[in-house]
């Protein structure tokens, strides 16, 4: 995606102010639940995404590392040469004011997709945490394995990538190509330049939930649909539950306290050298427009 790409997608329209009048009001009921198109431009994160990104992240980590998720946005918005953000374009703003890459910046981010290195972040306190929680949840969840996780992320051979592709639930999968087009751009852009990108391993920290009382063996549903896709190139896998973390409000469609579905989180790792071969697997699966 170019630093300044716009796409044009339909969504809805999520709420009108309530009017005095009974004309109004007809108007407002006219309204509601209608799909308008809205032009959403995807660009580098900036020192004024902060508030945004955060938001995003902890829709991912949930309470987890709540207390680093501040160090973890400023890690993501100083790379801001690998990643993306997508925010709402307005063509009547000037688009060459400088005010709009200040701290000041305000609106909605829409969706986040970039990746860190876990490997030459380890002395930050919020990647100390993520390893820990990888590592953990690995132990308790992947019997096959329980240390594999933790092997791999202390392996001084290997650099690790943590991909993080996350967005507000509203908004749909067809954003997802770009975005990681756009980053694997970023990422061979990044080690031509000798910055520390060149990975062995990635891993994707996946949003999924399955029907309460279920096994964790049974089918699970993804928040992002494109993301089951990487279940064929994933060396291993494992998921756990969040539905003690009350994720429900950020999550939108399922509610962890007397609903239908249980929320989780599906781990998978993966060969660096594959997210090429899942590019073209989008390419080919996800529908266009």
């Amino acid at each position: 995606m170019s630093p300044h790409a716009v796409l044009n997608m339909s969504s809805t329209n999520p709420e009108i102010d309530q009017t005095e009048t009974d004309e109004d009001e007809e108007v407002e009921d006219e309204n509601v639940g209608k799909v308008i198109d809205v032009a959403f431009e995807a660009r580098p994160p900036n020192s004024g995404d902060f508030h945004g990104i955060k938001r995003l992240l902890q829709q991912l980590f949930v309470k987890y590392i709540n207390e680093d998720l501040s160090e973890l946005a400023n890690l993501i918005v100083a790379q801001d040469s690998v990643g993306s953000v997508l925010k709402q374009d307005y063509p009547d703003e000037d688009s060459d004011s400088e005010e709009s890459d200040t701290d000041e910046e305000d609106g909605n981010v829409y969706s986040l997709n970039t990746v860190i290195n876990l490997s030459e972040n380890q002395s930050l306190s919020c990647i100390e945490k993520i390893n820990e929680l990888l590592s953990l949840k690995c132990e308790e969840n992947f019997k096959t394995e329980p240390g594999r996780m933790k092997k791999l992320l202390n392996d001084p051979s290997k650099q690790i990538g943590l991909l993080i592709s996350e967005r507000f639930i509203n908004i749909p999968s067809q954003v997802a190509l770009p975005s990681y087009k756009s980053l694997q751009s970023d990422i061979e852009e990044a080690i031509r330049k000798k910055k520390k990108f060149k990975f062995s391993h990635l891993i994707l920290i996946s949003k999924t939930y399955k029907a309460k009382g279920g096994n964790m063996s049974d089918d699970l549903f993804y928040s992002n649909p494109e993301e089951q896709l990487f279940n064929d190139v994933c060396e291993f896998k494992y998921t756990f539950s969040v539905a003690d973390q009350r994720d429900s409000v950020s999550e939108g469609e399922w509610d962890d306290d007397g609903g239908d579905f249980e929320s989780l989180r599906t781990v998978m790792t993966f060969d660096a050298s594959a997210l090429g071969h899942m590019i073209a697997k989008l390419q080919s699966e996800l529908p266009s427009n």
